[in-house]
């Protein structure tokens, strides 16, 4: 199974600094998550798409196909924005929204 590391407020959501999730494809590896952390229900999608400005790469090499191929080797990294102001994921780490 591909190694997902989570950085940031995803590791306070999800309770894990990496988590080993089943897929074929970044998306599969992606929904297998938020499937597996409900916490991350609608932080890392949004409209079936990756949040504007999360950063995520395949063994150090940004992606963004959803239908990019991973094997069981591989190590996917999730960087959400942490850049000034308010994260969207703040609402959700004080316990508001979904």
């Amino acid at each position: 199974m591909p190694i997902v590391k989570l950085y940031a407020d995803l590791r306070k959501l999800a309770g894990a600094k990496e988590l080993s999730i089943t897929g074929a494809t970044l998306g599969a590896v992606l929904n297998g998550l938020v499937k597996q952390n409900p916490a991350l229900d609608g932080t890392i999608f949004e409209d079936g798409r990756v949040r504007q400005h999360f950063v995520i790469t395949i063994n150090g090499h940004n992606v963004s196909d959803l239908d990019t191929s991973v094997t069981d080797q591989d190590i996917v990294a999730i960087f959400p924005p942490i850049a000034g102001g308010t994260s969207p994921l703040t609402p959700l780490l004080k316990g508001e929204g979904n």
